[in-house]
C-alpha cells in the first residue's frame, strides 16, 4: 500500500502541548513505523466545533486510511470560548466520523473503507486550579466517544478509563502542573495503547 497516510486528528492532546516534540503520540509513531506517513493535525484549543470546521483541509484532503479522533476535553470544559452541549459533541463527532469513513481506498485495506479509530479524552486532577473541568464532567464526553465508536463499528481506545485506574498510583505524574495536559509519563502510558491498535491493522 502506498502511500499509506494516518492523520492524528485532535486538539492539544494530539499537538503534545507543554512537552518536546518526540513525547507526544503522533511522533512516536513516526518512529516506530517509519513506512506510513504520519501527520499530527491536533491544534491547540480545538473543540469537535473547529475540528468539523477544519476536517476537511486537515484530513479529507489528505486521503488518509487511519485517522486517529481525541477530542473532548475542550468540549467538556465550561471555560469561557470552550464548551460545547453533549449534543452538540456527539453531532459534531458522527459529522467527523462518517466523513471519515467516506473516504475510499485500495481494496487491501479495511475493505477499502478508511479507519477512524476513537480515543476517549483523559480525566484531570480535580482541583481548584481549573474548577470549569473535571473527572465528572470529561466521563460524560468519554462516555459519549465510546458510544458513537460502537455506533459505527469502530476501534476504540478507552484511555480514560485506563488513566483512572491510576487514582492509587502516583496519579498527578501523569500530568502538567495544570492537572490537564499530559506529562511525559502520560504520553509513556497512553502510547502502547495506540501503537498496538495500528499496529493489528496495518501488520
Amino acid at each position: 500500500m502506498n502511500p499509506f497516510t494516518l492523520v492524528a486528528f485532535g486538539d492539544s492532546l494530539t499537538y503534545g502541548y507543554g512537552v518536546l516534540d518526540h513525547i507526544a503520540y503522533p511522533a512516536c509513531l513516526k518512529k516506530e513505523f517509519p513506512q506510513l506517513h504520519i501527520l499530527n493535525k491536533g491544534v491547540n484549543g480545538d473543540t469537535t466545533r473547529e475540528a468539523v470546521a477544519r476536517v476537511n483541509r486537515d484530513v479529507l484532503l489528505l486521503q488518509p486510511q487511519i485517522v486517529i479522533l481525541l477530542f473532548g476535553s475542550n468540549d467538556s470544559s465550561l471555560a469561557e470560548d470552550y464548551y460545547r452541549p453533549l449534543i452538540e459533541y456527539e453531532k459534531n463527532m458522527r459529522s467527523i466520523t462518517e466523513l471519515v469513513l467516506s473516504l475510499q481506498h485500495g481494496e487491501e485495506f479495511n475493505h477499502g473503507t478508511a479507519l477512524p479509530i476513537f480515543i476517549t479524552p483523559p480525566p484531570v486532577v480535580d482541583t481548584d486550579f481549573f474548577p470549569f473541568t473535571t473527572t465528572d464532567r470529561v466521563k460524560i464526553y468519554a462516555e459519549a466517544t465510546k458510544k458513537i465508536a460502537a455506533e459505527y463499528d469502530c476501534p476504540v481506545i478507552d484511555f480514560f478509563s485506563v488513566l483512572l485506574t491510576k487514582k492509587e498510583e502516583a496519579y498527578e505524574d501523569f500530568f502538567q502542573f495544570d492537572g490537564i495536559h499530559l506529562s511525559n509519563a502520560g504520553y509513556a502510558l497512553l502510547y502502547p495503547m495506540i501503537r498496538d491498535v495500528v499496529a493489528g491493522y496495518i501488520q
